[in-house]
């Protein structure tokens, strides 16, 4: 089903509707990674790879010769380097309400494990419940990325699409975007934001104490 036959890439941050874009590409017959899960390809180690061969000034990630497109992190935040790589790629920037984002955010990430990429790109501010100055970092990131994305695309329309996902709810704007026929079947609503599990808090404090989950980096850690 799908039609554009080179890469496409969601540079939307995290809880934009990146799952649901993930969804919807793979409907279109995409073959799609969402971000740096173990798991989610050969050899995936959560993301602690790709950030040594990131940091290191290789951007050629092995994922690139995996998929066709590609959401969530690392992607959405080297994308002026995959831009320069991938010229003639398609790029989704997902957005939303930055009210409801961050509160997203926060109720989702409040007692979830602090995973590297996070930490690779919040260091102390890597779960955005922990305080307000957190927060307030994940806000000024998600603003600073957006206006830069906008910016950089301001003239390269033909390549660059936005929309929420959550919110827009609908094929047509993806589809013509991509000059792919409308599918059959319903456009997919994914990984909405549900209250924390009573049990999630003491479940992630008895894994850090066992030794099984890092405890949150604090102000005076290397990122």
């Amino acid at each position: 089903m799908a039609q554009h036959d080179g890469k496409i890439f969601g540079i939307g941050f995290y809880k934009t509707g990146t799952t649901t874009l993930y969804d919807a590409l793979r409907v279109l017959g995409y073959h799609t990674i969402n971000g740096d899960k173990l798991g989610s390809y050969p050899g995936a180690d959560d993301g602690a790879t790709l950030i040594r061969q990131i940091d290191a000034g290789d951007y050629r990630l092995p994922t690139f010769g995996m998929f066709d497109a590609f959401t969530d992190n690392p992607y959405f935040h080297i994308w002026r380097q995959i831009y320069a790589m991938y010229p003639d790629a398609k790029y989704i920037l997902t957005v939303r309400d930055e009210d409801r984002w961050i509160d997203s955010c926060v109720k989702f990430f409040r007692h979830r494990r602090v995973r590297p990429m996070r930490v690779w790109m919040f260091g102390p501010h890597a779960n955005p419940a922990r305080d307000a100055a957190s927060r307030q970092a994940w806000l000024n990131a998600y603003r600073a990325h957006n206006a830069a994305v906008r910016e950089f695309f301001a003239t390269r329309g033909h390549q660059y699409f936005e929309f929420d996902p959550t919110g827009e709810g609908g094929w047509d704007r993806l589809c013509a975007f991509l000059g792919a026929p409308i599918p059959g079947q319903p456009w997919p609503h994914a990984n909405p934001t549900k209250p924390d599990r009573p049990w999630r808090p003491a479940w992630r404090r008895l894994k850090q104490r066992l030794g099984l989950e890092a405890r949150e980096p604090t102000d005076g850690d290397d990122d």
